[in-house]
């Protein structure tokens, strides 16, 4: 777990240095530029100890004033604890009042108050994830408690130094809805600032992990005695808007205790192989995308097939997965500055082929994942709200109305927003530091279903 010394301090409001909101991860058709996502790429590596222990602030068994209670398996925080959700580690990081913050915001961002700020340890079908948590501070709480709310970012990598959780990235994404009346979780996926490999963009590991957020979330107010209304949202942008949809697709079978009055997303990649086939005919920036899910899946599902690298690459693949980010804002390697931007230098040709054409092959496998990652029609518990801007380049709008259509006709109702002028980064979903296109109103939507009767 991050170090007390890297994660106090105010900056935890801004996220990046404003880099972008939620990453660029997505498959595209053309080859203009991507979006930086948050998150940064080798700095908090440096804060953060290769056994992920916890500062000296940290928070273990029976540590607290309050006493523990029996809460999602066990008396919280448990190190090892092993029901979904349960809360394993806690650091506190600080209490910040809405004059410390103000001072870091927009000039037309305004907050409802300040929050204190923590970083858990939890666990989700067999793994640990990181997950940084904003509690309202300041104020006195409703009378019913507050509700919860998660907030998936998008892509930073697969390694563990783009672990968001304890950041600038991972503060603002939480402190969208921690410093509006909310409890807000920014969560990690699996496998980021964790042991194993982060299964990056597969549904079910993310929808679990999501919804295991919330459920860590009730735990650690139950723990500090912080009452919550019981009532649960889940919002993302880009691949967090993949893991909020396939969180909604999970929420009937795998978490039905959890009252989720609401799902949302913006951006979201959507795993729709033949749109992602699409982004694989040509060359540009975006194909480090294809590369980190190719990549994860062959690590996630065991690949034992073909070659799947150029033969230039394959020596250096695991290495630059394992240590680079899509951003650095020391100015280090990227990603991007690794692997470059030709498909014929970065994949084998016969895999090449094979994605481009969709003759799977002897690579059939890649097709069969592409079918368990697709976001379909589901059986749907809560209201679902898709906000897309219509200069997205990165998720294109026709890609996600295609979603969109393919989910109402499969029975599920869609709130479908489509965002003049919004591109990929900036319409909802981001930092609290500063002003989406559509802030005000996704909150704004997500309280209202939160505070239906």
């Amino acid at each position: 777990m991050p170090t007390a010394s890297w994660l106090l301090g105010l900056a935890l409001i801004v996220g990046c240095e404003r880099t972008g909101g939620g990453g660029a991860e997505d498959a595209r058709g053309d080859d203009g530029g991507t979006e930086a996502s948050a998150g940064d790429a080798e700095s908090e590596a440096e804060d953060q100890g290769a056994d992920g222990a916890a500062g000296d602030d940290s928070v273990a068994e029976g540590d607290g004033a309050e006493t523990g209670d029996e809460t999602d398996g066990g008396t919280v925080p448990d190190p090892s604890c092993t029901v979904d959700g349960c809360l394993r580690e806690v650091t506190h990081l600080g209490d910040y009042t809405t004059g410390d913050l103000e001072p870091y915001l927009d000039p037309d961002v305004t907050i409802d108050n300040g929050y204190s700020a923590y970083v858990v340890r939890y666990f989700t079908s067999g793994e640990d994830c990181l997950a940084t948590v904003t509690i309202p501070f300041g104020i006195d709480p409703p009378a019913a408690g507050y509700h919860v709310v998660t907030n998936e970012h998008g892509t930073s990598g697969v390694a563990d130094a783009c672990a968001v959780t304890g950041t600038l990235a991972g503060g603002g994404l939480a402190g969208l809805f921690g410093a509006h009346g909310m409890i807000g979780v920014a969560p990690d996926y699996p496998g980021l600032g964790t042991a194993g490999v982060h299964p990056y963009l597969v549904a079910a590991s993310e929808g679990r992990s999501a919804l295991d957020a919330l459920r860590t979330a009730r735990a650690l107010a139950g723990w500090l005695g912080v009452p919550i209304s019981g009532r649960y949202a889940v919002a993302g942008l880009s691949q967090g808007g993949h893991a909020a949809l396939a969180a909604a697709a999970l929420h009937s079978t795998y978490a039905p205790e959890l009252d989720v009055r609401a799902f949302a997303a913006s951006g979201p990649a959507t795993m729709w192989e033949e749109q992602w086939r699409a982004g694989a005919a040509v060359d540009g920036p975006h194909l480090v995308f294809h590369a980190l899910f190719v990549w994860a899946w062959a690590k996630h599902y065991g690949w034992t097939g073909p070659e799947l690298w150029a033969p230039d690459l394959t020596a250096r693949i695991d290495g630059i997965m394992e240590s680079r980010c899509l951003v650095s804002t020391t100015g280090g390697a990227t990603l991007g500055s690794e692997l470059g931007e030709s498909a014929a230098a970065i994949f084998s040709p016969g895999f090449l082929d094979a994605y481009r054409s969709g003759a799977w092959g002897e690579y059939a496998a890649f097709h069969g994942w592409f079918d368990e990652n697709r976001i379909g029609p589901y059986e749907q518990t809560a209201p679902l709200r898709i906000y897309q801007g219509d200069a997205d380049d990165v998720v294109p709008e026709a890609w996600t109305r295609a979603v969109v259509d393919a989910l109402r006709a499969g029975g599920v109702t869609v709130e479908y927003e489509v965002v003049p002028g919004g591109g990929h980064t900036d319409v909802a979903f981001g930092f609290v530091a500063y002003r989406q296109l559509r802030t005000d109103d996704s909150i704004a939507w997500l309280r209202s279903h939160l505070d239906a009767p």
